[in-house]
This record gives structure tokens, sequence and C-alpha cells, in this order.
């Protein structure tokens, strides 16, 4: 009884140094422990921390030649569309219409002189009815440095395409039929077949022609190949129709590839040639179901015309091609009076177009007839 007085009780000792280390424990506990649920103080925090000690410890993937390529390629199909893009791909995608359309012609040095073909052509744009905006769209293929000197003056879409055979000079004003004018018209092929596989329509003109309206309202979905005529008998699907390649369109196809290519390889059976004369030969071969199978579609000549069979009426006229005229200088004095004719019929009241008075003067033709 005594130690009860004089001290505390052994129960009460021990109580207290109990609660003494257990507040200890929660002490330290909560002084140290992390909150159970993200704060705005603890959340950039705890992101560094995984950050610094998961990403030092990841396995680096090795690189290797194929998969380093693999990855380029895939970022430039991504950004550019294409794993061969390059110069022309790119020119082709600036000028394309808003249905992947491309026209393209194509000019030497002779053809795109100061007030030579494609002065003519460009102005035919101009002058015709609500077509100026088409010239965006064009890409001009030069067949030589000087033609593509001359083309970069006034046009936004100029591109050079150097000759199949080395050395050879395609700037002149080539006779008819002769090795460098085939070697002319024949080099363009290629350039075309690549439109197609970029996966663009192409619509070819020759740079002989002028433009009064807009041709593209007489090419039909349903065909593969639609074009012009130099002698047209009535039916669109006949293919006794003759062909003018000179205007040609392509729908973007890989049937319109492998027909290009067709063509193209056609060459070497019939040497001393033209691709026109080359094309009409092969027709029925690419329409047949065991060759390429597309279908060939004719446009009326009293609409897209030619001197070889003209269209008379000014009322359904869309394009003129300076077709049987053989010579430069021939083509280009038509062409002008044949432009000349269009702005004094332009330039009538819209009741005395109609009437179908107003028609070419042929005066001092030297082809139009």
């Amino acid at each position: 009884m005594a130690s009860s007085k004089n001290g505390l009780s052994p129960v009460v000792v021990f109580l207290l140094g109990a609660a003494s280390a257990t507040a200890l424990i929660v002490f330290v506990f909560t002084s140290t422990a992390r909150p159970a649920w993200p704060t705005p103080e603890t959340t950039p925090t705890r992101r560094q921390d995984k950050a610094a000690t998961t990403v030092p410890c990841a396995p680096r993937a090795k690189a290797t030649a194929g998969s380093d390529s693999e990855m380029h390629r895939a970022a430039r199909t991504n950004q550019t569309g294409g794993d061969n893009d390059d110069e022309f791909a790119r020119m082709v995608r600036r000028a394309a219409m808003e249905d992947r359309t491309v026209i393209m012609t194509s000019v030497n040095e002779a053809w795109a002189a100061p007030g030579s073909l494609m002065d003519s052509f460009l102005e035919s744009f101009r002058v015709g009815e609500n077509i100026s905006h088409f010239v965006q769209h064009i890409v001009v293929v030069a067949m030589d440095e000087g033609a593509l000197r001359r083309c970069r003056a006034m046009h936004p879409h100029c591109y050079l395409l150097l000759p199949e055979v080395a050395g050879l000079d395609l700037s002149g004003a080539k006779s008819y039929m002769t090795k460098d004018y085939l070697d002319l018209v024949w080099s363009k092929l290629k350039l075309q077949q690549r439109i197609l596989e970029l996966g663009y329509n192409l619509l070819f003109t020759d740079v002989d022609l002028a433009w009064f309206r807009n041709p593209m309202v007489h090419i039909t979905a349903a065909a593969d190949i639609t074009t012009s005529s130099d002698f047209y008998f009535g039916d669109p699907d006949d293919l006794g129709n003759y062909p003018n390649t000179g205007f040609i369109y392509f729908k973007a196809t890989a049937r319109n590839a492998r027909a290009m290519a067709y063509w193209h390889a056609a060459r070497r059976r019939f040497p001393g040639e033209h691709d026109q004369f080359v094309f009409n030969e092969i027709k029925r071969e690419l329409a047949a179901g065991a060759g390429v199978g597309v279908r060939i579609r004719f446009i009326d000549t009293a609409v897209v015309s030619g001197f070889c069979q003209l269209g008379r009426d000014l009322n359904r006229i869309a394009t003129v091609h300076m077709t049987c005229c053989v010579g430069l200088e021939n083509k280009l004095h038509d062409l002008r009076n044949v432009i000349r004719d269009w702005r004094r019929y332009a330039a009538r009241p819209r009741w005395e177009q109609q009437m179908g008075k107003i028609g070419w003067t042929f005066e001092g033709g030297k082809c139009i007839h």
C-alpha cells in the first residue's frame, strides 16, 4: 500500500508507455506517407518519379535498316500520299482538280516560242466561255530546256521530260513523221502512264488545239478511255470511228495504266509509225475481254472538232484541233484564224449567235476547209 501512495501504479505506467509508443508510430507514418488520392501538388511529382524510374529501365528496340526504311516510307506516305514521290508527283498534285483530273500538254522550244502554238493555246482559254480556270490545272511537259524556260515564264506547272535517247534534240520544228518527230510524240506516253499510276485521271490535249467551251461535259464516266475523233460515224461506241489521240481522256484505273503500257509497247510492232496510228491499230485489242478489256468511247466531231471533219455550228463547238494539217506555220496560221473567228462570234448578241449564221470564215486558210 505504501508504493501506491508514493508512486504510479505499474498498470498505469504500462498504459502510458503503450500510448506513447502508439503516438510515435502514428506521427512517423503520417509524416512520410503520401495521400491515398492525387492532389495538384503530388500528381506531377508522381509522374516525374515514374518517368525517372521507368524510361531508363525500358529496353531500347534494336534498329535495323529494314525497319528504319519502313518507318520513313510510312512517314512519307502519311505526309505526301505516296512512296515514290518526286517533283513530277508534287506538280501533278498541285495541278489536279477536285475530282483528281489533270490536263496535260507537251511542247518543244519551237511550239513554246513567243507568238507560237503555246501562246495561242493559252489565249483560247481566255476568250472561251467560262473555261479560263482550267489553265491552273494544266501540266505543260517541256521536251527541251528552251521550252522549259519559256513555259516557266508564263505558266506555274512546267516539267522537263528528257528524251529516252541520250543526246536527242527535240527543240526544233520537227517535220511530220520524221524520226525526231516520232521520238517527240512517243516520249510523252510514259509520263501519261505515270499520272495514271499516281491515281489521277488524265486529259491529254495537244497544244495545236483551241478550247472554247468545256469539253469535259462530253466525257462519260461509263468509259475507261474517251477520245476525240478524226472521223466520226455517228455511234460513240463504234470502234470503226477513227481516233485522234491529241485529245484523249483516261480514268485513273489499273486497267488504263495497263492499256497505256500496252500501247507504248506496241510501238515495236509498228516501226516508223506515230502513237495515234498505233492506237487505232490496237484499239480492238485494248477493248477485247481477252486483252486489257477497256471500254473506248469516241466524241462527236461536231463538238470536239478538228480540220479532218470540222464542226460548222459554233453554238456546239467545244474545241478545234489543227488536224489534217502539216507544218508548224500552217497550223499556227489557221489556229490564229480560228480564234479570231471565235472572238467575232462571241462578240455578237446571244440571239444572233443562236440563229446559227455566224461560222468560220475560212479566209486565207492553209488547212481549214
